[in-house]
């Protein structure tokens, strides 16, 4: 998802740089922004990383393990088990973050008894 001007001026607002509103076309700062987000996509897409920075779904996982060289997977794979990381171990952790979890009212399972 590449960066927008917006959201480097945001960046700089927060950095106590920049005030004001956000109007490139009469503000030269704003102007700026534009032309670093730019520059910061570009070099974020110049990147030589075979592993993508985020993956939120497993559709998205899916797809990176198939269009990755076999041997970057599995390289992968024996990374995360010198860290440690077992499949049961994993699914051991997924099951406690998940009774961690707040309850939510659609957690609660109706239960019918009888009258």
């Amino acid at each position: 998802m590449p960066l927008t001007g917006m959201e480097v001026w945001d960046a700089m607002v927060k950095l106590g740089l920049s005030s004001g509103l956000y109007d490139p076309k009469r503000n030269k700062t704003c102007a700026t922004a534009e032309r670093l987000a730019e520059l910061l996509n570009d070099a974020l897409g110049k990147r030589q990383s075979w592993s993508p920075t985020l993956v939120e779904t497993e559709d998205e996982m899916r797809a990176w393990e198939a269009n990755t060289p076999r041997e970057y997977v599995l390289r992968f794979y024996q990374f995360l088990n010198r860290l440690g990381y077992t499949v049961a171990g994993i699914e051991a952790a997924i099951e406690r973050e998940i009774k961690k979890r707040k309850p939510s009212a659609g957690d609660f399972a109706i239960k019918k008894t009888r009258p």
